[in-house]
């Protein structure tokens, strides 16, 4: 073999490696895509989500646990995992828990709250979307507090 074929040899395979290379890099892009809506709400919780349709940045809220009891959560201290204040930046919700939630408007933490929504109790995955477009988009970020009922 003359040093001329193996350097055509060496820079044919080299290409043939960028090629291949590439093409799984392209070909992977699609698994670092965005979370599926309402993705990666656990059991046991409510799910806040920053953006219409369960998309963009969460809060993942504990309700307190079964027995009749209650909790309220005030959104003014609590925030979403990309650092950012829930307070009125709610956009939809996912709820995974077996708990009654009144969904309030309440900007003064006064407890003369207007209601917003509602989830009765035993509706695992029940949703709402208040994002632009939807059937309740004069909710959207509103939401400033909830009140949890667990029976």
């Amino acid at each position: 073999m003359t040093l001329n074929s193996f350097r055509l040899k060496t820079a044919a395979a080299a290409a043939a490696s960028a090629v291949a290379g590439a093409a799984l890099l392209f070909a992977a892009a699609p698994a670092s895509a965005a979370n599926a809506p309402y993705d990666g709400c656990p059991a046991w919780a409510l799910c806040l989500y920053q953006n219409g349709g369960g998309t963009g940045s969460k809060v993942i809220v504990t309700p307190p646990s079964a027995g009749g009891n209650t909790k309220i959560v005030r959104l003014t201290n609590t925030h979403f995992l990309n650092g950012e204040l829930a307070d009125n930046q709610t956009s939809s919700w996912l709820n995974n828990s077996q708990c009654q939630i009144e969904f309030w408007d309440d900007p003064n933490g006064e407890m003369h709250p207007s209601d917003l929504d509602f989830a009765s109790s035993w509706s695992w995955g029940r949703k709402a979307d208040y994002g632009f477009g939807t059937s309740q988009s004069y909710n959207n970020d509103r939401l400033s507090s909830l009140r949890f009922y667990c029976p």
